[in-house]
């Protein structure tokens, strides 16, 4: 499992296949592994890098009360130097996107495209109320009811959580990750997540990269009125808008897929 020392802690990550690199950033305390049908279909075509953020997955929880997602960008920075990478494109879902804008707006000259998926750089309060709610149990609950119970109806649609088993089996591909999410990881990631929130809105004039936002069409958690915004704000970004919710990347794979593969050969 290769590991690399970067900015005071050891990050995990993975590659897969061959071809121009896109790495792939996740979002609030989720593993690199989530990304599973993301590797399935494009590393026949490119080579995928996946990283787990600070506090999750399997890199470690390093000190301080916040990550500001800055860290999480220069982390990010520093994985593609470590492997030798002059330019990427880049992939964020989620808190991911974030780090992603950051990461253009940071370090631009390592970033060749931007993909933003159910991501923002402006949410409101009752977004903003809605992972603080899951910071908040996130010591109280068991691992299986932070899935079922608190995570699943923000992320996936009414139909996916109302197929048979469709629940069962996510949980079980998300419980057989060999990973464990310490609390203090996830409420240092939010704590950057918070204070990160609108900072950048003036800032995405100067993206210069072609960038794609996609979005699920019943986002309820990142709906599609951020990404909107999101496009507008970023000069010359294309809008895409394709069935599913927040995790519209698992539920929708191929259509999620398809149309960043799309974008990727037009970059």
């Amino acid at each position: 499992m290769p590991y690399a020392a970067l900015n005071g802690i050891r990050i995990h990550y993975e590659t897969y296949g061959q071809g121009d690199p896109v790495l792939l950033i996740n979002g609030l305390s989720a593993p690199a592994a989530n990304f599973l049908y993301q590797v399935r279909d494009l590393s026949p075509h490119y080579q995928i890098i996946t990283v787990d953020n600070r506090g999750v997955g399997e890199t470690g929880v390093a000190e301080g009360d916040v990550y500001p997602t800055a860290r999480l960008a220069d982390d990010a920075a520093g994985l593609l130097r470590h492997l030798g990478i002059p330019r990427a494109h880049v992939l964020g879902t989620s808190m991911g996107g974030t780090i992603a804008q950051e990461l253009a707006l940071r370090q631009p000259e390592l970033v060749r495209s931007l993909v933003l998926a159910c991501t923002w750089v402006r949410g409101d309060g009752r977004f903003l109320h809605t992972p603080r709610s899951w910071v908040a149990l996130c010591r109280k609950v068991s691992v299986e009811e932070r899935f079922r119970e608190v995570l699943y109806p923000w992320v996936y649609t009414p139909a996916f959580l109302e197929l048979p088993g469709a629940v069962e089996e996510a949980l079980k591909r998300a419980l057989a990750y060999p990973y464990q999410t310490a609390p203090e990881g996830i409420e240092r990631q939010a704590a950057g997540l918070f204070a990160w929130n609108g900072t950048r809105v003036k800032d995405l004039k100067k993206i210069r990269v072609p960038t794609l936002v996609l979005v699920g069409r019943d986002d309820i958690l990142t709906p599609p009125a951020f990404s909107r915004d999101l496009a507008r704000l970023i000069p010359k970004a294309r809008l895409k808008v394709i069935p599913g919710a927040h995790a519209f990347f698992i539920e929708e794979a191929t259509a999620f897929n398809r149309a960043v593969l799309g974008f990727l050969r037009t970059c």
